[in-house]
């Protein structure tokens, strides 16, 4: 089991509760309803959702999938568990826009299906298994998407906002810390490469330019 699980559920948890508890008193205040007890009822009832979903997925299926899916994440999982057990400090590992935008979508999708089948098995009865259990694969699985997709944005705007900073400030010869973090997802370029690319495309670009002014100028009259 993940170190940080009881974190990720505390956190996820109290992010849930205050989310939905804040919507439903905005959405009852524009309705003119006391925003009070609805924002109550929305923080508990989404605090009950997220305790299940979260707990599943940290302490039941994040584990199960770690130990048995062949797939890169969980493969990466694995070494950082066992480094964990033996003492050895952590290995970052380097990863694509594609990792980090399929991030967790599996355990969501699972544990979303799960908790959407328990949640309304408790209100509707045996007849609200498989509707909760498609709902909540659909809607955990956006969610965590969605969350990934904010990562990937976020990382970006860090990154260059970074790269921008550090071109004015850094020391000739010194890595910045926007060029780590390129390296991390695999996207680094460095100013040397840039440098030839443009000098390779600039002359493919003079060489066109020649062949174009040999063709369109004055030809020999007959």
């Amino acid at each position: 089991m993940d170190p940080a699980a009881p974190k990720t559920v505390a956190q996820g948890v109290a992010l849930t509760s205050v989310t939905c508890g804040f919507a439903t008193g905005l959405y009852g205040t524009l309705k003119g309803h006391s925003p009070g007890r609805l924002s109550l009822f929305a923080a508990l009832n989404g605090s009950i959702a997220a305790v299940t979903f979260f707990s599943i997925r940290e302490y039941i299926v994040g584990p199960v999938l770690t130990l048995t899916h062949p797939g890169k994440q969980y493969q990466s999982r694995r070494r950082e568990l066992k480094n964990i057990v033996d003492g050895l400090p952590r290995e970052e590992q380097p990863l694509s826009w594609s990792d980090v935008r399929t991030f967790r979508l599996l355990d969501s999708a699972i544990s979303g299906a799960m908790a959407g089948g328990i949640l309304n098995v408790w209100k509707r009865g045996r007849v609200g298994f498989m509707p909760g259990l498609g709902t909540g694969a659909l809607v955990c699985t956006l969610l965590q998407w969605s969350a990934n997709e904010f990562n990937i944005l976020r990382i970006s705007y860090v990154s260059r906002k970074t790269t921008v900073s550090s071109h004015m400030t850094q020391p000739p010869g010194e890595e910045s810390w926007g060029d780590r973090v390129f390296s991390l997802f695999g996207r680094r370029v460095s100013d040397g490469d840039y440098l030839n690319r443009l000098r390779a495309e600039r002359d493919a670009h003079l060489r066109r330019i020649e062949e174009l002014e040999k063709d369109l100028g004055p030809k020999p009259k007959s």
